[in-house]
């Protein structure tokens, strides 16, 4: 409040740098409050999104940290701006591992970039972090989204049927380790050779197995 109970004028700058000084002091509640003066005003700015979300984050808000970078992610990408837009997921990682949608949202900004590899392995990183009973759906969405963008890929298609055997897909499992099985050489033949063979314990399944792991490589 000003003079004669006059609220002051708003001040982008004089807000910013008291956000700063809070969040530098570790006082995030205080910090968070006022980069929300300031979304209130402009609901769109990509600084204050990209500062309040790891805040957000900290202070047990996912929920909210995710709508600032999915916001400020899609204000970049809209201004053209997808390489930086692709930067705040990649932050967002950091602080939302568990967050489903933010890996979505990463490998699709990096298929729109023609980068479809680095959209795969964002995928599959995603899906290791979701592993527990309660996230083991989502983890089963990435892959398959991973499968999608590259269908004869070794890695997506040798960790879906991982997480297929884990969950009692074996038949499933299985057909998917059998497609792979005529381009995968060397350690990948050795990998799925090993998998399979846990899959299905049989003689024949035991002595690929063995084969595979006797192969040399090629110098």
């Amino acid at each position: 409040m000003g003079w004669f109970g006059r609220k002051r004028s708003y001040d982008r700058s004089r807000l910013l740098d008291r956000a700063v000084r809070a969040a530098g002091r570790r006082r995030h509640k205080r910090a968070i409050s006022l980069y929300q003066e300031i979304l209130a005003v402009d609901p769109n700015d990509v600084l204050v999104h990209r500062r309040i979300a790891p805040l957000l984050a900290r202070t047990r808000r996912p929920a909210d940290a995710w709508v600032s970078y999915q916001r400020a992610a899609a204000q970049l990408s809209k201004q053209g701006f997808v390489d930086q837009a692709i930067g705040v997921y990649r932050e967002a990682c950091v602080h939302l591992s568990r967050e489903h949608r933010l890996w979505l949202a990463l490998a699709d900004l990096e298929v729109t970039r023609g980068r479809p590899v680095d959209a795969v392995n964002a995928l599959i990183d995603g899906s290791r972090r979701l592993r527990s009973r309660r996230t083991r759906g989502d983890a089963l969405t990435l892959l398959q989204r991973a499968r999608k963008i590259q269908p004869t890929g070794f890695e997506p298609g040798f960790e879906l049927a991982g997480l297929l055997a884990g969950i009692g897909a074996r038949d499933r499992a299985m057909r998917i380790l059998q497609e792979l099985a005529p381009r995968a050489r060397g350690r990948q033949l050795r990998r799925l050779r090993g998998r399979l063979f846990l899959l299905s314990p049989t003689p024949a399944a035991a002595w690929r197995w063995l084969a595979a792991a006797l192969q040399r490589q090629p110098r």
